[in-house]
């Protein structure tokens, strides 16, 4: 605690060298409300200690899990990016989902009762249709490719929504065989895991994360 205090000291004193008068006011307002808060401080809280200070006053955050970082920032407006991150661990890990089919596909995470679709786009592959001869032959062939690139694509973009992101464990959705094809196909990265295959009608943004995952959850 006393090196917190004498760090403090040492920024509102350094705060004289500010140019404009009514930014240094303000900021030693704000530095003597820290100084104040961190003399009545018996000792900093088991996840550490994050303060709001402005010349009006301050606010005292308890961390919901340990603070890992000993940041010092100004501004015109208060750096909540290290509070928002610690709120998002302590909420839990993030669930994968991926909804496909050779149409439509969607991919999203949930967490509890929170969806956040993250990407939705359609494959533009037609359907099949009655052809004869080596015409339907020629078409069957091309229209298997291009649901195959369709697939992978899906398969590209969830490793790249889904690892930055920290998730581990995918579920994966939709009507028909697609599902099941792309994980046969390999290309979802080796980091994810899929915890679960589920039959549902639905694979937009909207109706199909809410269809899958309430007959996951009744499995």
């Amino acid at each position: 605690m006393s090196a917190v205090r004498n760090l403090s000291k040492r920024e509102q004193a350094a705060t004289r060298n500010v140019k404009s008068d009514w930014v240094r006011s303000e900021v030693q307002a704000a530095w003597r409300n820290i100084l104040v808060h961190l003399q009545g401080l018996r000792r900093v809280p088991e996840n550490g200690l994050i303060l709001f200070a402005s010349s009006d006053g301050i606010e005292a955050i308890d961390p919901p899990v340990p603070n890992r970082s000993n940041i010092y920032r100004c501004g015109s407006d208060f750096y909540r990016e290290p509070l928002d991150a610690m709120a998002d661990e302590a909420a839990g890990p993030k669930t994968g989902l991926i909804l496909i089919d050779n149409a439509e596909a969607t991919v999203a995470w949930f967490r509890g009762e929170t969806v956040v679709p993250l990407w939705h786009d359609y494959s533009g592959v037609i359907g099949k249709h009655r052809m004869g001869g080596a015409s339907s032959a020629r078409f069957q062939r091309g229209h298997e490719e291009q649901v195959k690139e369709w697939q992978r694509k899906v398969a590209e973009i969830a490793n790249e929504a889904f690892i930055p992101l920290g998730i581990a464990n995918v579920l994966i959705a939709g009507p028909g065989w697609r599902k099941r094809a792309l994980i046969e196909d390999c290309v979802l990265d080796y980091r994810l895991r899929v915890i679960g295959i589920v039959d549902c009608e639905y694979v937009d943004d909207v109706a199909g994360p809410r269809e899958a995952l309430a007959r996951w959850r009744v499995k």
